[in-house]
């Protein structure tokens, strides 16, 4: 019920209980009227105000069931009104009464007052974000730790108590000069200080105070924990003596650096000029060295050409004085071709030969068959390798000689081994430059016969090996 409707009801009960008491009390007057004061009257007005009478109490008697149902409606009316709407819930739609008035009755949950920020994070909201955040928490600790101080709510701080401001302990000792760690560590917790608190960086509206607070603590404690100097005439002279003696040794040393290192420069001059000198010596001799290795092996080919040409006359001469006659060329071009022990000299270089293997050597009977070796020499330097069965025999052995100014070429000469005499196979002669230019790699020369007219009957040896030098 809405309180609209239940006004006007209220409003119809008042209506006809106004309306009743005036019939009643109207027709209770015309009864007695007609009765007491004019008793000659007609029973009409008699009849008329008895008829108003039974109305007054028939309308009283129609009312009092309604009296009755308010009366008894209006704990449950007290309440306070639920909404009947289409979004109320299904219950309150219904009719149907929830299981309680808590529930019929939810109101909404009061808004909880805001909590006050702490006075440490209100200072931290002061100090602002243009310091790092570990800056602006040490800076609003110290302005809330100094703050009694700043404002003069406690007075006469204590010397020792000064030096907690700046987070250090009391020292040991009452006098310190200048240039103690003790001062100079003061001074630079003051100097950090001032970084804290300077106004571009720091907003909070104490922050200049407090600074100029601990400027004055500094003053104080400067003032009392300082030696002060008094001095006479005779120190000031004897210090000024002193500093001139520093200066003038400070001035020593400069120069004495300056010279070591003008000693230092020109040296490593000369060193490089000696250097450039000795790299020019060496290209000098390495020219000189690939000339005399080029002449050598046009020598070497020269004598080769004059060999093949004298085994020719010497095949074409038939007579026991022809053949006797005619000078072993061989003998005669190795004999040139080595130099004394006198001529060598110190070695230049040295020369590393690995001899792999040899192909293709002529075959043999088998119950004849024998070994077969190779003999490598450079100057008067000969080494053989070991002895191998076969046509193919691999030896992998490695040799080392020294190269001196006069050598040219490597030679090479591969025997089989006989009952009474090695017999020679062939052999090669292998100029410097060629192995040189084939330095650490795999190469293979063919070896050539003794006999010209063997050579037409054997197939192309070959000896395979690898060569490289190093130069001194």
């Amino acid at each position: 019920m809405t309180s609209s409707k239940k006004e006007d009801d209220s409003l119809f009960l008042m209506a006809a209980a106004l309306l009743t008491w005036t019939i009643f009390c109207g027709g209770l007057g015309l009864l007695i009227t007609s009765t007491l004061l004019l008793p000659d009257a007609s029973h009409t007005s008699f009849r008329f105000g008895l008829s108003l009478l039974v109305a007054a109490v028939l309308g009283a008697i129609f009312l009092l069931p309604f009296a009755n149902r308010k009366t008894a409606r209006e704990p449950t009316d007290a309440r306070p009104e639920v909404a009947t709407s289409w979004d109320s819930p299904p219950e309150q739609r219904s009719g149907a009464k929830p299981d309680s008035v808590g529930t019929e009755l939810r109101k909404a949950p009061s808004a909880k007052p805001a909590r006050p920020p702490s006075p440490r994070m209100a200072a931290r909201a002061l100090v602002g974000n243009r310091l790092s955040e570990e800056q602006v928490k040490t800076a609003a600790e110290k302005i809330l730790a100094l703050q009694p101080y700043v404002t003069c709510e406690k007075d006469n701080v204590a010397l020792e108590h000064m030096w907690s401001f700046f987070d250090m302990p009391i020292p040991e000792g009452l006098s310190f000069d200048p240039q103690h760690r003790v001062i100079q560590a003061l001074k630079a917790k003051l100097n950090r200080q001032r970084l804290l608190f300077h106004p571009d960086k720091n907003c909070h509206p104490d922050a200049e105070k407090t600074f100029k607070f601990l400027e004055v603590c500094h003053q104080k404690l400067v003032k009392a924990f300082v030696r002060q100097r008094h001095e006479t005439v005779h120190q000031r002279t004897r210090r000024e003596e002193e500093e001139l003696k520093q200066e003038e040794e400070r001035r020593r040393k400069q120069e004495e650096e300056r010279r070591h290192q003008m000693a230092t420069i020109q040296k490593e001059e000369e060193e490089r000029q000696q250097f450039e000198e000795e790299q020019r010596k060496r290209a000098e001799m390495e020219k000189q060295r690939l000339q005399a290795m080029l002449q050598a092996k046009n020598a070497a080919q020269e004598a080769r050409e004059k060999a093949a040409q004298i085994m020719v006359r010497r095949s074409d001469s038939a007579s026991f004085f022809g053949v006797t006659c005619i000078p072993n060329l061989s003998a005669v071009e190795d004999a040139d071709m080595l130099p004394s022990c006198s001529k060598l000299g110190q070695p230049v270089g040295l020369l590393t030969v690995q001899l792999l293997a040899a192909r293709d050597l002529p075959p043999q009977v088998f119950l004849l068959a024998s070994n077969a070796f190779a003999s490598i020499s450079v100057g008067e330097q000969r080494f053989d390798s070991a002895k191998v069965p076969g046509c193919n025999p691999k030896w992998n052995c490695f040799f080392k000689f020294n190269v001196h100014r006069v050598d040219t070429s490597l030679c090479v000469s591969v025997h089989r081994e006989g009952w009474f005499e090695d017999t020679l196979l062939g052999k090669l002669e292998i100029p410097f430059l060629d192995l040189e230019e084939w330095s650490g790699h795999q190469i293979g020369r063919v070896l050539e016969t003794v006999d010209a007219e063997a050579s037409a009957l054997v197939q192309c040896m070959v000896v395979e090996l690898k060569a490289s030098f190093e130069w001194f």
